[in-house]
């Protein structure tokens, strides 16, 4: 396949995206032919070195933001039609309310998700500057003559202290473990989109 071919195979996979953007991801795919051919690779080499367009095309739209994605997906490439107009309208009060309450139901386990993370944390640094301050008066407390009552404050600052480190190895482990499950959200999504982008072009073929 030749490079112009190729490039255009690509740009048909990624209509409804910024123009900007599919420039910009087509210029780095040509400059990456280029240099294999400066390598010594044929132009048809050299493409085929590259991938297939579907694989540059899906792993382009991987690396899209999700808001692009959706954005194009919902581009119509097509004018509606007088009765698909009116069914958007009719249907507006149900489908409106259907995606409001699904938005609200991610925000809302967002929120609270990063509330519980937050309140971990807080909790953990309220130990450990606890344990100091403690660790700090008790100190005060056996130049005072305090005895077991200094002594006493000691063993709870180092109680502190111990809980404070033993919870933040787990509280780093979920924050991450967080992360990653909103990584492999926000990937799944992703790829549904990809897939119906998919369907809709092999419909229209």
């Amino acid at each position: 396949m030749k490079t112009k071919d190729f490039l255009e195979a690509v740009r048909q996979k990624l209509k409804g995206l910024p123009e900007e953007d599919i420039k910009k991801a087509l210029d780095f795919y040509e400059e990456a032919i280029r240099d294999r051919m400066e390598d010594g690779l044929t132009e048809d080499e050299a493409v085929d070195a590259i991938g297939t367009p579907d694989e540059i095309a899906e792993q382009i739209l991987m690396d899209t933001p999700l808001p692009k994605l959706v954005k194009a997906k919902a581009k119509p490439e097509r004018g509606f039609r007088v009765w698909e107009i009116v069914l958007l309208i009719l249907g507006f009060p149900l489908w409106f309310s259907l995606l409001l309450a699904a938005g609200l139901i991610v925000l809302s386990l967002i929120i609270v998700i990063a509330a519980l993370v937050l309140t971990f944390f807080i909790v953990i640094l309220a130990l450990g500057l606890g344990g100091i301050v403690l660790a700090v008066a008790s100190v005060f407390a056996l130049v005072a003559g305090g005895g077991s009552a200094a002594l006493l404050q000691v063993g709870i600052a180092i109680l502190c202290m111990g809980l404070a480190v033993l919870l933040f190895i787990p509280a780093k482990a979920l924050t991450l473990w967080i992360v990653e499950l909103c990584g492999r959200f926000g990937k799944w999504v992703k790829l549904k989109v990809i897939n119906s982008r998919k369907k809709g072009d092999t419909t229209n073929e």
